[in-house]
């Protein structure tokens, strides 16, 4: 089968449905560290079947679900396809007729993941199976994984012989026989359980004839217990019969005096009505009458509260109108005041536009005088500038050499300093103290190194002696339980409450292996309990204790008494007395006719040979005797379980012990590993300290010697500086002229600076007069406007003043108005009152009347209640007898499952007759029948029925013994084969896989040679896999013991080796070619080419190589554009390269 395409959905870091086409030659993925290479690689594999969370880098399963990232959700299921072309039709039998085959694999968060085939839900084992005959699968050889490489040459030869196994492709074989194995194994306990049935129903068919003697007896106490309960029942039923009957007549007598009394209290009821169809005609009269009084209260109300609102609002008009005249009176000031200040404003704007007629002429003046003034002020300043410019120069010359010379002496008294600073001896001292100081810690560090390696040794054997003790304490747990199971067992086996009991079986302490002989002999009495001699037991069977027997006889000769084998016991002597034991069963047989009455013969295998001539062989089944054995087998458990209850608890002590050892020595070696790394800080503290210390003492002296030669050169500089100053000339004539021109020229800059401050001020005033004048014309057109505004505000106040004067002479004609209809109001409540009142009166009188109806009316239903409740108490007495009678024909149908009509039948009494004996007597004989019948015990009536079912159980347990036998021999002959298979398999494998190694080494290395070897075991499936390899110019060695890259180069070989013996349709590497230099990396894809040559073998590479890329058909990029999301992107270099040698 050929692979064609990929597709990947939701896995990991791939979002969005991403496809990948696989088609042959050879197919690389590229892209940087953490893209999502990878998680291609694990998406085959997961659709082939992988199902370990740790081969897929995560913790779970749902871990390779997309998480999400910041920017996108997380996913709630993944899932990848994969087709396949069958075209040469070589899928497993039930695909086999299909061309194309798609399986898919989808997993939902915290659901578990399904597989299809063609969108049929399949096993994992189907999908698993499918790449398996094809010779691939989720680990084959055909897919190296990151790391793949280092296992191999990490792997013990034991672990590689699975690269073995899978070049044999016998890891379907693996599976078969691990199938046939647990097939195996389940058919052999199905045996085990078979074998342990099949005994326990034969035992069962001894139990079952001994349970039907007991039914036939149970049966013909059953007949006469029916009787006697149909006799019963037909008394107890004709009693309560008469009872009903004459509670019948009572209730008709009552139920007469019920009717008459009702009559009466009809007649007290129908003029109780006629008075209440009055009482609603009356009560709305009234309620008529009052609604106008409250109507009229109502009103009146209202009507005050108007009054009370006209006068409020009187009062506000009022007030109103007076505020009004107080604003009219404010605007009308306000207008004076404005026309005062506008006439005011006019006058002096008129005489500022006067003043300011006089400001151009002085202005001009005043600008033709600092002209002037600055002509001379500049003459001044160049003749100032001259001559302080030469006596600058000359003043800075001197000054920089005087500079110079104190810089000098600065700079040596700085250096003497410095040197007398320096402090070598002082720091040769530390350097000496600290190396000691270094020595006395490496000795405490070198104690502290051989400390830890005691404790550790002490650690590793006390580790070691706590893996054995855990080890015995769970050997020996796990033997307690088992010992608990089996005491467990056997206890349900013979039963708890038996075995409590002092039964004769208790009573056996030791049976010397003579279990099936006693069995055989005392058979159910074993089970009998013992009670003491002067006791008599009613209703079940027992051994009296202390019996003693008066007259005895002796057994015939060659008989052992069976007693005298056992050890003594009062009731065991008694019930074994008369008991020989015999060598065989010819003797026994030989030996049975002398016997006296009561005597019995046994041997050791069983058997019993009675004086009556009864004879039981040995080979007949007594589940007694297995009894016995299981008794004995009980006991000892039991006398052993304690011992090994002690050593358990020894062996916890020790563990314990162990335990609390291991814990100090961590913590002493916790302790010693901190006091070792204070230690190592505080020398490496020192060292550094001292490397410190050599330094500064190395620039010291380095930098005394340069402030020595600095001190050398400063003095010479000196010396020659002061010099050049002695040679300076004298400045005291220059400086007195400069003295007199600077002095001309402040003068003249004076006059400047008084000839600019009267022009300023000139343009200042005339400044301040046109600010004035345009304050003065802003003032003029805010009092306009204050004006216009308190003119219009004067109209508005004189129309409100008008309304509000009609408004109040309106409100003082009110009062007038509401007094007439306040006294109209009072003259209407008055009639109303009246009118309610007379209302009220004819209503009273009309309820009384009701009362004494209803008092009447109370009187008869009372009588009629207690007539009621006298018939109701009859009827409940008549109720309950029905509910007699019905119950006891209920208990007739229960315990006899007749109706009552045919339960004279069962009495077998005569016609109109009675029993003959009472209702105790009935019921004493009944409980003497029942007693009886309960003596019996359990009984399984159904013994004989259960016997046929049991034998036919038997006989399919004997048909389902011999299959399974026939099964397991088939089995174990199919293991067989298989192994033998797989051995033929692997050595002609391992012969194939030496043959290509020793090729592919030569190929890869360009020279040397190598070999494998199978070590460990003769057994190829048990054995290891060793590679022995011999690069060019070394000697044969392990692969352990080769350098990094020839490890690489060696494990490559032996992948491909393995590869090429059973060559798959796909082949995944993933940056298998990280460790190979360039060179080796071309031998690599030269290799890769030639194998998809000759097995038609699709490879699919992962790399990020440059050489790699380039040997490669096509590419595929994994890119990041978002984080967390993985985007692929395709090359085809094939195409590519045919499209630029066209060009």
């Amino acid at each position: 089968m050929k692979f064609q395409s990929v597709r990947i959905s939701g896995f990991k870091s791939f979002l969005e449905p991403t496809e990948i086409q696989i088609t042959e030659g050879l197919t690389g993925i590229v892209g940087p560290n953490g893209c999502g290479k990878s998680n291609i690689v694990e998406a085959i594999k997961w659709i082939m079947g992988e199902n370990s969370a740790r081969q897929m880098r995560g913790d779970g399963m749902d871990d390779i679900i997309f998480a999400g990232t910041d920017d996108r959700p997380s996913r709630n299921f993944a899932e990848v396809s994969i087709k396949l072309d069958n075209s040469e039709k070589k899928a497993p039998a039930v695909y086999n007729h299909l061309n194309e085959i798609e399986i898919s694999r989808k997993i939902e968060r915290e659901k578990g993941s399904t597989y299809r085939i063609n969108g049929k839900q399949v096993r994992a084992r189907d999908v698993q199976l499918i790449f398996a005959d094809s010779g691939t699968g989720a680990r084959s050889s055909g897919i190296v994984s990151q790391g793949k490489i280092a296992q191999i040459i990490d792997s013990s030869p034991e672990n590689r012989r699975v690269i073995l196994e899978e070049a044999a492709n016998i890891k379907g074989l693996h599976s078969r026989r691990h199938e046939a194995e647990l097939k195996l194994n389940a058919a052999s306990d199905n045996l085990e359980r078979l074998l342990d049935i099949e005994k326990t129903y034969r035992d069962q068919l001894i139990e079952l004839e001994k349970q039907g003697r007991q039914a036939a007896r149970y049966r013909s106490i059953g007949d006469r217990l029916r009787k006697a309960e149909a006799t019963l029942f037909f008394t107890l039923l004709n009693n309560e019969k008469k009872e009903h009957s004459n509670l019948k007549n009572q209730l008709q007598i009552i139920m007469n005096n019920v009717t008459e009394a009702k009559t009466e209290a009809s007649k007290s009821n129908q003029s109780k009505i006629k008075i209440l169809e009055n009482i609603p005609a009356l009560r709305n009269i009234e309620a008529e009458k009052n609604a106008i009084l409250q109507s009229l209260k109502i009103t009146r109300i209202r009507l005050e509260e108007e009054q009370n609102s006209a006068k409020k609002a009187l009062v506000n008009i009022v007030n109103q109108i007076s505020q009004l005249e107080n604003d009219l009176n404010r605007e009308k000031q306000i207008l004076e005041d404005a026309e005062k200040t506008m006439s005011t404003l006019i006058i002096e704007e008129e005489k500022l536009h006067e003043e300011s007629k006089n400001f151009s002429s002085a202005i001009f003046q005043a600008t033709q005088n600092v002209t002037k003034h600055k002509v001379e002020s500049d003459d001044a300043d160049r003749k100032l500038s001259s001559i302080t410019s030469e006596i600058y120069t000359i003043k800075s010359n001197k000054s920089d050499l005087e500079k110079r010379v104190q810089i000098l002496k600065e700079k040596l008294e700085k250096s003497q300093n410095q040197i007398s600073n320096f402090d070598l001896e002082n720091d040769r001292k530390n350097l000496n103290l600290n190396k000691n100081k270094i020595n006395e810690l490496k000795k405490l560090t070198d104690n502290n190194h051989n400390l830890i390696n005691t404790l550790k040794e002490k650690l590793e054997k006390l580790e070691a002696l706590e893996t054995d003790l855990k080890k015995e304490q769970y050997i020996e747990t796990n033997f307690i339980n088992h010992t608990n199971a089996e005491i467990n067992t056997l206890s349900s086996l013979l039963g708890d409450n038996s075995l409590n009991k002092n039964t004769l079986e208790k009573n056996i302490n030791s049976t010397d292996n003579l279990e099936k002989a006693i069995g055989s002999v005392l058979g159910e009495t074993l089970l009998a309990p013992i009670y003491p001699n002067n006791e008599i037991i009613n209703n079940t069977t027992y051994w009296r204790e202390g019996f003693e027997i008066e007259n005895t006889s002796s057994l015939p000769t060659g008989a052992i008494p069976l007693i005298s084998k056992m050890k003594s016991s009062s009731v065991l002597d008694i019930a074994l007395l008369g008991i020989g034991i015999v060598e065989n069963e010819s003797q026994a047989f030989n030996l049975q006719k002398k016997l006296t009455y009561g005597q019995a013969l046994t041997t050791s295998e069983g058997g019993l040979w009675r004086w009556d001539g009864f004879v039981q062989p040995k080979g007949v089944k007594n589940s007694y005797s297995e009894r016995l054995k299981q008794i004995a087998r009980l006991n000892v458990l039991q006398n052993d379980l304690p011992a090994q209850k002690e050593k358990v608890l020894s062996i916890d002590k020790k563990l314990i012990n162990c335990i609390e050892n291991i814990k100090k020595i961590r913590i002493d070696l916790s302790k010693t590993q901190v006091l070792l790394l204070e230690l190592t800080n505080t020398s490496n503290n020192l060292e550094l300290e001292n490397s410190k210390l050599e330094v500064k003492l190395t620039s010291t002296k380095l930098l005394i010697k340069e402030l020595e030669n600095t001190e050398y050169t400063s003095k010479n500089e000196l010396k020659e500086l002061e010099k050049q100053i002695s040679h300076i000339v004298n400045l005291p004539s220059l400086l007195a002229d400069e003295l007199t021109i600077r002095h001309n020229a402040e003068q003249f800059r004076n006059n400047l600076t008084e000839a600019m401050a009267a022009e300023q001020q000139i343009k200042n005033q005339e400044n301040f007069q046109l600010r004035n004048i345009s304050q003065i014309k802003n003032q003029k057109e805010s009092w306009e406007k204050r004006k216009n505004e308190a003119h219009l505000r004067l109209l508005s106040l004189q129309k409100r003043l008008h309304v509000s004067q009609k408004e109040k002479e309106k409100l003082s004609n009110v009062p007038d108005d509401f007094n007439k209809k306040e006294d109209q109001i009072i003259i209407k409540i008055e009639d109303a009152i009246k009118n309610r009142d007379t209302a009220s009166d004819n209503l009273v009188v009309t309820e009384t009347k009701l009362h004494q109806a209803e008092k009447l009316e109370k009187e008869s239903e009372k009588q009629v209640n207690i007539l009621r409740e006298n018939m109701i108490r009859v009827e409940a007495l008549l109720d309950l007898a029905n509910t007699k009678i019905l119950n006891i024909e209920k208990r007739i149908f229960e315990k006899l499952r007749i109706q009552s009509n045919e339960l004279f039948g069962l009495t077998e009494l005569k016609e109109n007759e009675e029993a003959s004996h009472s209702i105790e007597i009935l019921e004493k004989t009944l409980e003497r029948l029942l007693r009886e019948r309960e003596s019996l015990g359990a009984v399984n009536l159904r013994a004989e029925e259960e016997m046929k079912e049991m034998n036919v159980k038997v006989e399919t347990m004997f048909s389902e013994r011999n299959d399974l036998e026939g099964a397991i021999e088939k089995l174990r002959n199919g293991i067989f084969e298989l192994n033998k298979e797989g051995r033929e398999r692997l050595k002609q494998s391992f012969e194939d896989v030496n043959t290509n190694f020793k090729h592919l080494f030569t190929k890869l290395f360009g020279g040397g040679s190598a070999e494998l070897k199978l070590v460990g075991s003769d057994d190829p499936l048990q054995s290891g896999l060793e590679v022995l390899a011999s690069p060019p110019g070394k000697k044969m060695q392990l692969l352990s013991l080769l350098s990094g890259g020839e490890q690489a180069l060696t494990a490559l070989s032996l992948i491909f080796s393995v590869f090429l013996c059973n060559p798959s349709p796909i082949c995944i590497l993933d940056e298998v070619d990280a460790p190979l230099d360039d060179t080796n990396v071309g031998r690599f894809c030269d290799l890769l080419n030639k194998i998809s040559n000759e097995t038609n073998t699709y490879f699919m590479v992962i790399t990020h190589h440059r050489l790699t890329m380039a040997k490669m058909d096509r590419l595929f990029g994994v890119t990041m554009e978002q984080k967390g999301i993985s985007k692929l992107v395709t090359v085809n270099l094939e195409q590519a390269s045919r499209i630029r040698d066209i060009a």
